[in-house]
């Protein structure tokens, strides 16, 4: 009987162990497959075709002036675009991580299907070190466009997230798009100074400042402030005259966390310093929670012409008229949020050609513009 009770248990812990290992067998072998299955499609159903991966990195000496002492600028990137090009556009034969074509920026691409961008770069330009994240991923045919989208741009203190879903309407050479966008970005338009309870001279004294009250009309030099009456004689011959309170003026004397003076007035405290103090408030009370936002999407893209016909014109406009908070501390800035491009060239010979270019584009109130123009003349 003890032999027959041990050898139950054994082959109880074996089927227990066995049970065991196929599910975890099991669970990563499915894992594989997916992982497997999903490569596969990828790679071999076209999504990968026609991409471009690269990697470059530039240094130089920045600009110096007298005897500022700067470290060397570099961009450091590494990229994967499949971006179509329009009919006016000429293929770059190399990708350096640091090409801006506007055309990137238009929400009808130049086909249908899918088109990316993943790029990340890090850059030091003037001692300032910061790094930049920019990947979105898009799909369109005749009557739809989805863009997804995540930037992060340390060098200008914006970052959001986005999914643009839209109904698309071509007729001649004009695309016409509508629909809705929600976006999710850290809080903006909300500073934490707007929450402070206080007076803002305590606000200072939370950060180490201290004002000491001194008179500024001392009359009899007892370095108080006083309040008393003065005879003021209006008869010297008879000596008649009244009686009038008279009150010191007083102001405050600031000094830092260090006893340093800082300012010798209230006006003077509140005009140059208390500034650099909010800033810091809501730097350290900054909301770390993301917010979101559903935005109505309208927008309008116009292409016409050719490097072909000698004159080709390339405009897009996304305007984003109402929005609704889906969180607490969701933007609610008066600022209009939009999206505004323009590609134009023309050529006047057969060798010179001008050209004309530019952005605007605004959102949560951080202004972004680009403009460039010139002669271009080929012997």
């Amino acid at each position: 009987m003890q032999q027959l009770k041990i050898k139950q248990q054994q082959d109880i812990g074996l089927a227990k162990n066995g049970k065991e290992i196929n599910v975890m067998f099991g669970g990563r072998f499915k894992n594989y497959i997916a992982y497997v299955v999903t490569t596969c499609s990828l790679v071999f159903g076209g999504f990968f075709d026609y991409s471009t991966l690269y990697l470059s990195g530039t240094m130089g000496t920045p600009y110096v002036k007298g005897n500022q002492v700067l470290k060397n600028d570099y961009n450091y990137t590494i990229g994967l675009r499949k971006i179509a090009l329009f009919p006016y556009q000429s293929r770059s034969r190399f990708y350096k991580g640091n090409e801006s074509s506007l055309a990137d920026k238009a929400v009808i691409g130049a086909v249908n299907g899918w088109e990316y961008l993943f790029k990340y770069s890090d850059v030091r330009n003037r001692n300032n070190e910061f790094k930049d994240t920019e990947v979105w991923l898009k799909w369109s045919n005749d009557n739809c466009v989805v863009k997804s989208k995540y930037v992060n741009k340390e060098s200008r203190d914006l970052e959001f997230a986005e999914l643009d879903i839209r109904y698309r309407k071509h007729f001649w050479f004009i695309d016409f798009t509508t629909g809705l966008t929600v976006k999710g970005h850290p809080v903006y338009g909300h500073p934490a100074i707007e929450d402070y309870e206080g007076f803002w001279w305590d606000l200072a004294y939370e950060y180490g400042y201290e004002d000491n009250l001194v008179p500024v009309t001392d009359l009899n030099q007892n370095g108080e402030i006083d309040n008393y009456y003065i005879f003021i004689e209006t008869d010297p011959i008879t000596e008649e005259g009244y009686w009038e309170m008279y009150y010191e003026e007083a102001d405050f004397f600031w000094t830092d966390a260090d006893s340093n003076a800082v300012a010798y007035s209230d006006a003077e405290f509140y005009e140059y310093h208390l500034p650099n103090i909010v800033a810091q408030y809501n730097e350290d009370n900054e909301i770390k929670e993301y917010q979101a936002e559903l935005y109505q999407v309208i927008g309008l893209d116009i292409l016409m012409g050719s490097r072909e016909t000698r004159f080709y014109s390339h405009i897009w406009l996304n305007v984003f008229p109402q929005s609704y908070g889906l969180t607490d501390k969701s933007y609610k800035g008066k600022e209009s949020q939009y999206d505004i491009g323009m590609l134009f060239g023309m050529s006047l010979t057969d060798n010179i050609g001008l050209f004309l270019e530019g952005t605007k584009a605004s959102f949560y109130g951080k202004n972004e513009e680009y403009i460039s123009t010139g002669v271009n003349w080929r012997f």
